[in-house]
């Protein structure tokens, strides 16, 4: 009996239209992404989505954490004290993650590790309201959950950055991650409107805890799609071990990275006077409710979206100097004007200027650090840098806490806009060329020099009139003396 063949069902291929063929390039990046290697491109395109989740997890976090414990029963100087310490923790992770990284050219798993660590910690908060334990115990627990969930994620932040500069091309980098962001805002968007219903429907602490559940459940969603990220060779290997004694040399010859770290040290304190307690003034004096508390957040992530294509242009035609220098002298209007809210709806024309601006900021921001740190030590210096950061934003923080309980909010504001102002126009001089600021000086020199010579001319001809003045009234009076003689 002859044998049948195998029998199988083909359906002939559809192309579909053009959009959803051009979805996966969109999601690397744009389609400047066709250009790279399928591999990369891969790569490109989970980093996107893990940046959408994690932004998710770290938005939740971010916008309700200090209301979570304020309900829980924190006071203002406490809730100054959670972001001082989370800052203090800044240094003592960034330098120990710097030395790991540099030892590696694998950074991969430096990152997943510690970050996947410190976000599920959240359940730690999340456990808080049952425990047995006196309510300033529970709340020195929520602190220190807080403190170390901030150690660990400072901890893997230098070999983030010195995977990005790996993964992402140069020419590319403004657009890559102006496009990233808008994923990541976007979805932290449509996040805080969802999350903010839940609190108001559900009330504390079951709405705070269900929305820290969903940002772990995010966090887990982010390391997975971390994980098959497929690092790039580096262009140049980290050195060697007794290479790493000359550290302090090679970070002195860079001037430009010196120069820059002093601004974020400053900008890094200004900041964090006020930033614990913007959210906090809403729900304390203004009385605004979760839900009004995350449509403030959204509204201004909304803002960020169309400013990341915006400033992600920007970046590729002016620089990152640039667009860092003028979206610095904007920001400290945001933090002058918080102050005189009375309504909750004031909020909103203030988060939409700041989410516009601040996007433009840090994206700028993070490819300028990535141009001025050199790529064989890239880790190290993220890690001195961001230490800097740690340490002043510790002092601002805990100077902020003091002010808010002692002065009241509008004084802490107050106090940030001024120290943004003086750190934004600081950084605008930096930017200045020293060819510039030399023919500045010349010039200014000549005109001293041609302003003396014109002085001292003026000068010698009043004394040479005062003294003629003097001898002939001196040759009248004595002739009037021999008359009277």
């Amino acid at each position: 009996m002859k044998k049948l063949g195998r029998f199988s069902l083909r359906f002939p291929r559809i192309r579909g239209p053009q959009w959803m063929r051009r979805v996966p390039l969109l999601l690397a990046g744009g389609e400047w992404s066709a250009r790279l290697p399928v591999e990369l491109r891969r790569s490109l395109r989970r980093l996107v989505g893990e940046g959408v989740l994690a932004n998710i997890s770290d938005s939740i976090v971010n916008t309700y954490q200090a209301v979570y414990l304020l309900a829980l029963g924190a006071s203002r100087t406490e809730i100054g004290l959670v972001s001082s310490l989370s800052n203090i923790a800044m240094p003592l992770a960034m330098l120990p993650g710097g030395r790991l990284a540099a030892r590696r050219h694998r950074y991969k798993w430096l990152v997943i590790i510690p970050s996947l660590l410190g976000r599920v910690l959240l359940l730690g908060l999340i456990v808080l309201p049952y425990c047995p334990w006196r309510p300033a115990f529970i709340i020195y627990v929520g602190i220190g959950i807080a403190i170390l969930r901030a150690f660990l994620l400072h901890l893997a932040n230098p070999a983030w950055t010195a995977m990005l500069g790996q993964l992402v091309p140069v020419r590319w980098r403004g657009r890559y991650f102006s496009a990233r962001n808008i994923f990541m805002g976007g979805a932290a968007f449509l996040a805080l409107l969802g999350v903010g219903r839940l609190i108001d429907q559900l009330g504390t602490p079951l709405g705070y805890q269900l929305v820290f559940g969903i940002a772990v459940l995010a966090a887990l969603g982010a390391s997975y799609l971390l994980s098959g990220v497929v690092e790039e060779p580096p262009a140049a290997r980290p050195r060697q071990k007794e290479q790493l004694i000359s550290l302090p040399q090679r970070v002195w010859a860079e001037k430009t990275f010196l120069s820059t770290s002093g601004v974020a040290f400053l900008w890094g304190f200004a900041v964090s006077i006020a930033t614990p307690f913007f959210i906090v003034y809403l729900v304390d004096e203004v009385q605004a409710s979760a839900s009004l508390v995350a449509l403030s957040s959204a509204t201004a992530t909304l803002a960020s979206l169309p400013a990341q294509r915006i400033f992600g242009r920007l970046i590729d035609r002016k620089g990152n100097g640039w667009v860092k220098r003028l979206t610095g002298l904007i920001i400290p209007v945001v933090p002058g004007l918080w102050g005189f809210i009375q309504q909750p709806w004031q909020a909103f024309p203030l988060q939409l200027v700041s989410g516009f601006i601040w996007a433009g900021y840090n994206l700028a921001s993070f490819n300028r650090l990535l141009e001025v740190t050199p790529a064989e030590d890239r880790p190290i210096f993220v890690a001195i840098r961001q230490s800097l950061v740690g340490v002043g934003m510790a002092v601002g923080a805990a100077l902020g806490g003091w002010l808010a309980e002692t002065q009241g909010y509008r004084i802490v504001f107050l106090f940030s806009a001024g120290g943004r102002l003086l750190a934004a126009i600081i950084f605008a001089l930096s930017m200045i060329p020293v060819q510039t600021w030399r023919r500045l000086w010349q010039g200014f020199s000549r005109w001293i020099a041609e302003g003396y010579r014109k002085l001292s001319s003026v000068v010698s001809a009043a004394l040479h009139w005062c003294g003629q003045g003097l001898i002939g009234l001196w040759y009248k009076l004595k002739q009037k003396r021999g008359r009277d003689g």
